[in-house]
C-alpha cells in the first residue's frame, strides 16, 4: 500500500473508534472521556446520594493550545491516543497484531504530547516474552486521531521522548 492509501485506510479505522467511543460502545475503562459540564445541583427536596471515595485521575493531555490560525487544538487522553494506535497498528498487519497479542502493553507507562507540527505523539512500552529487549510501539496522529504514522522498535538505550514530542527527531526518523 502506498503511504496515501494507509493515511486513508487508518483514518478510517480512526474515524470508527472516535465513533465508539462517543457512542459509548468502548470497553469500559479504556478511553473513557471525563465530562468538562458541570452536574446539575441537587434543589432543596432531593439530597445528593454518597458516592464512593476515588481519587480524581490525573489528566495526562495538556491543555488546548492555539495553532497557527489561532483556533484551540483539541485535546486528547493519552488513554484515547493510545487506543487509537493499538488499533492501527494492529489492523491489516498479522505479525504487530500477534506481537501486541503476546506482550504485555504497559498502558499505564504510556505518554503522549502535542507536538509543534499538530500532530500528537504517543508511545507506550510494551515487553513481548519471545524478544530478549525492551520494545516499543509509537503513533503520530493528527487532530482528529486520524494515524499518521505507526512503528514498533526495540527501545532506544537514551529515552528520546523529547525529541519525538517536540518534533525535532532525527531526520532518519524511526
Amino acid at each position: 500500500m502506498t503511504g496515501i492509501d494507509l493515511r486513508r485506510h487508518f483514518g478510517l479505522a480512526g474515524i470508527a473508534v472516535v465513533a465508539l467511543l462517543t457512542a459509548g460502545c468502548a470497553t469500559p475503562g479504556v478511553g473513557s472521556a471525563v465530562s468538562t459540564s458541570p452536574s446539575p445541583s441537587p434543589t432543596a427536596d432531593e439530597s445528593p446520594s454518597p458516592s464512593p471515595s476515588t481519587s480524581p485521575e490525573p489528566s495526562q493531555a495538556p491543555e488546548p493550545t492555539p495553532d497557527a490560525s489561532g483556533s484551540p487544538t483539541p485535546s486528547s487522553s493519552t488513554a484515547d491516543l493510545l487506543e487509537t494506535c493499538l488499533v492501527a497498528v494492529r489492523d491489516g498487519n498479522a505479525p504487530a497484531s500477534d506481537q501486541l497479542d503476546r506482550s504485555t502493553i504497559e498502558s499505564e507507562r504510556a505518554r503522549s504530547a502535542l507536538r509543534p507540527d499538530g500532530l500528537w505523539y504517543v508511545v507506550v512500552p510494551i515487553h513481548d516474552p519471545t524478544v530478549d529487549a525492551q520494545l516499543e510501539y509509537a503513533c503520530l496522529l493528527t487532530a482528529d486521531l486520524t494515524v499518521d504514522a505507526s512503528w514498533g522498535r526495540i527501545a532506544p538505550e537514551t529515552d528520546d521522548f523529547d525529541l519525538w514530542s517536540t518534533a525535532t527527531e532525527p531526520a532518519e526518523g524511526m
